[in-house]
């Protein structure tokens, strides 16, 4: 068939295995169905569009149209809403594309009163709805729709939110699923998908749009068939938005392996331990006077703003612990931050006009000391940033790059406007937009022969610009932050230097193929454990992932990943998160890796801590290779040759 076809009902839209049947009465969608080896009606209820106008307190649905007008053009579905004793016009349009469905939405108000705005895209749940399984990137997924109650998966949101603006619903039985995904170039204030177990529809929410005369509210949405669950799924998003997973610097793969937040003191006795805990790069905290301030000038010496008592800071001092670095074969990144926190200590003219205000107008902290701050270029705070970003490259031209701290900020500012955002009726800002023109400036003076690494991006974004990330001392945010790294390295970092936290770091580490923390401070009591766990982990250094359906099944108690190594084999990465009885004998378990390459496999090594590398037997039955791995395994890997 052709990509739009007129039907008796209206029209029909081909994107892919993807089929949209829009009424003609109402210009929603009355039927998705996906194609394949068989056919199935994904929902034979209606999805709907609504406007919530904040001014008014109405909403508009399909009820509530005045007339209504379609064209076609090519391979795109144009419709236009008028809605009874609403100001504004909606213009709808689907576009047929080779793969996917992309719809696009405006808002549009020839004349009117400033108001804020919601769009929303309402797609029931496929039913029965104990059947919907779902994914997205967060931790705890994969999981099914009767596990949330409600739920509000809030792109941009670091902690509670999700990573990627995607969402993917898949039935097993069926083998039919829906992807939905908001383009990653898509700047909107709020997108969020709302829905929950007892909820008859899935929402898709734009919301906090500023509509005015001069401004339209816009929404963009991405839908596709998806048949495999989540991970193909993923993976076309992988290769659709590849320069968002993909670094620009040509020297991050150098990186993988150790880190630390250090000190701008760092003596060369505690260089040469680290090197041999496998250091690969540094973060040189504390060097700057105040928060706010990473690049001082007129000052011949300084203390730091972070570290209480320190002593005095000079430029040579710093340039000191680099050199230090790189005899050991560190990179050595000095912190910076591009939006956020600014030590009340910073001079008015740095601050004037350029502080965050929540929304009952208060100013905002997010650390002792400091209050957030507007770094918007048309500010005086973001005027500073531009200084400072051209500053430290000009006085420290031997870095390898920079650590940038506090990337997840993303605060809703009612003092100020970016032109998209508006919360009751008044112009607001999202200062997660800050962080594009700063992160372009520092790309240009950086890449690609230097590095972009950040603290807890956001979301993917920014992470255009970024080579690598960490995930700051909590092993959850591994799960969390872990699909941001289907390419780029991720970094773990542990504060905590018990004996029995390094090993769980290690296992952590080796769960998600990331790098580790190399504090000195760890050397005398686990020195044993690098040994131990570091030859595993460097077989995993330039991993990538794998994105074919359920590509390795562990015994119960394991977790990991299945990779693409730099080798160009597959390597499963295992840890026990379990503990056994230590009396008992232990039986063999089995893993299953369900991959198209496991045919051309001719053999298997399992490497374990302290182990010799182990040749196993292996079988292989149709697209799964089945080994087994001693019973009283703790964690390894298992390279496929």
């Amino acid at each position: 068939m052709e990509r739009i076809e007129k039907t008796s009902g209206g029209w029909r839209i081909k994107g892919g295995d993807l089929l949209l049947d829009i009424e003609k009465r109402t210009g929603d969608v009355r039927c998705i169905t996906i194609s394949g080896d068989k056919k199935f009606v994904w929902t034979p209820a209606k999805c709907g569009v609504s406007i919530f106008d904040d001014l008014t307190g109405r909403r508009y649905t399909e009820k509530h149209l005045k007339s209504i007008r379609f064209a076609v053009k090519g391979d795109i579905l144009s419709i236009q809403k008028i809605f009874k004793d609403a100001p504004f016009i909606l213009s709808e349009e689907y576009n047929a594309e080779d793969r996917e469905i992309r719809w696009t939405a405006s808002l549009k108000m020839e004349k009117g009163e400033f108001r804020s705005c919601s769009i929303v895209y309402s797609i029931p749940w496929p039913q029965p709805a104990f059947g919907n399984s779902l994914w997205a990137a967060k931790d705890n997924m994969p999981s099914d729709l009767y596990r949330f109650g409600g739920f509000a998966f809030e792109y941009g949101e670091i902690t509670s939110g999700i990573l990627i603006p995607a969402l993917c619903v898949w039935r097993r039985e069926a083998k039919a699923g829906l992807l939905l995904a908001m383009p990653f170039d898509f700047k909107t204030p709020r997108f969020r998908f709302v829905g929950g177990y007892r909820e008859p529809s899935l929402d898709v929410r734009y919301d906090w749009l500023t509509l005015s005369e001069k401004k339209a509210a816009q929404a963009s949405l991405i839908l596709r068939a998806s048949s495999g669950g989540w991970r193909p799924s993923l993976g076309y998003l992988y290769e659709r938005f590849k320069e968002y997973f993909t670094p620009r610097s040509r020297t991050i793969h150098n990186l993988w392996g150790g880190h630390i937040s250090g000190s701008y003191n760092l003596s060369q006795k505690d260089a040469e331990i680290m090197a041999a805990l496998g250091l690969k790069w540094y973060e040189i905290h504390g060097h700057f006077p105040f928060y706010g301030n990473y690049h001082p000038e007129g000052l011949k010496k300084w203390r730091s703003g972070h570290m209480r008592n320190s002593s005095y800071i000079t430029v040579d001092i710093i340039k000191r612990t680099i050199k230090r670095l790189h005899s050991v074969g560190a990179a050595a990144l000095p912190y910076i931050q591009v939006s956020g926190d600014g030590d009340d200590k910073l001079p008015e003219e740095v601050v004037k006009n350029s502080r965050i205000k929540d929304i009952y107008g208060e100013t905002v902290s997010a650390w002792p000391g400091t209050h957030l701050l507007n770094s918007d270029p048309s500010l005086p705070f973001g005027k500073d940033m531009v200084r400072q970003i051209k500053g430290m490259m000009e006085r420290y031209p031997e870095i390898d790059g920079v650590f940038l701290d506090q990337a997840c900020y993303n605060f809703l500012d009612t003092a100020h406007s970016d032109g998209i955002t508006a919360v009751n009726n008044r112009p607001a800002y999202m200062t997660g937009f800050n962080y594009f023109p700063h992160l372009e400036l520092l790309s240009k003076l950086l890449h690609p022969d230097k590095v972009i690494i950040g603290n807890g991006p956001f979301g993917i974004g920014i992470m255009k610009y970024i080579d690598g990330f960490m995930a700051e001392s909590q092993g959850w945010l591994c799960d969390h932050l872990q699909y941001y790294a289907l390419e780029k390295p991720m970094f773990f970092l542990e504060y905590n230097k018990n004996d029995r936290a390094v090993e769980e770091m290690f296992q952590n580490c080796l769960i998600y193929g990331a790098g580790f923390t190399s504090y000195p401070s760890v050397y005398k009591h686990s020195k044993d454990l690098y040994d131990l766990y570091l030859p595993l982990l460097q077989r995993l250094y330039r991993r990538r992932w794998v994105f074919e359906e359920e590509p390795i099944a562990l015994p119960p108690g394991f977790k990991g990943n299945l990779f693409i190594s730099e080798r160009g084999t597959l390597i499963a990465s295992m840890a026990g998160k379990m503990d056994r009885y230590p009396k008992r004998k232990m039986l063999p378990e089995t893993i299953c890796i369900n991959s198209k390459r496991v045919k051309k496999i001719e053999k298997v090594v399992l490497y374990r801590p302290g182990e010799k590398p182990e040749r196993v037997k292996f079988s292989v039955k149709d697209n799964t290779l089945q080994f087994d791995i001693p019973g009283d395994t703790i964690a390894g890997v298992a390279e496929l040759f």
